[in-house]
């Protein structure tokens, strides 16, 4: 699962720069309301409501809709076909740390709103790719868990992780979770390790700052 979920991360780092690619240069929204009829399935079947406002469907198109692979690295099981859209929106493998990267408008700064616009990037947010300072140090996505007694408790998967390690599943390892940054390296981090709020936020590099 280990191995899959390392699979899961390099996948989704490499549509996440192809959709920058593809935007001159703009970060997939973390959250967000789509137009109407954006965002489809392999078909071309429209998703739309919460399933096309999370970012696994947009995100999609550039995977080749491989979304097993991509979202489901974890063992998700999609007994009906017809939830399929739902599950993969809803519980993919990896968070995407929404929060500060592309922006979420569930919450109160975000770049979607305008008024809230400079407050979003001031604390640290981002929405291109080259404005990330130090790409090594920041979060794009992490191993994430839902938890709902409906379904039977504690599962594999969440579309959104947030400081400090909220929906964040350590499952690795014993007690890590897998992290993939923004350079498209990974690691595996302890909930200690990802208590270290610098690495949830763009941080200007030092290193270049003093050169």
């Amino acid at each position: 699962k280990q191995a899959a979920e390392m699979g899961a991360a390099r996948t989704v780092m490499a549509g996440l720069q192809m959709y920058a690619t593809d935007h001159n240069g703009a970060v997939l929204p973390g959250f967000y309301t789509p137009p109407s009829g954006f965002v489809t399935d392999r078909e071309g079947r429209q998703i739309s409501g919460q399933e096309a406002k999370r970012y696994p469907w947009r995100l999609a198109p550039y995977l080749d809709y491989n979304v097993d692979k991509a979202f489901l690295a974890s063992g998700q099981k999609v007994e009906n076909p017809s939830q399929l859209a739902y599950i993969v929106s809803l519980v993919p493998t990896l968070g995407m740390n929404t929060t500060y990267l592309g922006g979420d408008e569930r919450k109160s700064i975000n770049p979607f709103n305008p008024r809230a616009a400079s407050r979003f990037f001031n604390q640290g947010g981002v929405t291109r790719m080259a404005h990330v300072h130090n790409p090594s140090k920041m979060i794009a996505f992490v191993s994430a868990f839902y938890d709902d007694s409906r379904i039977g408790g504690k599962q594999p998967g969440y579309f959104s992780v947030e400081y400090p390690a909220i929906n964040v599943d350590f499952r690795h390892s014993g007690d890590k979770a897998m992290v993939v940054f923004m350079d498209g390296h990974t690691e595996l981090l302890t909930e200690e390790d990802l208590r270290d709020e610098s690495l949830w936020k763009n941080q200007p590099n030092q290193n270049l700052a003093m050169q």
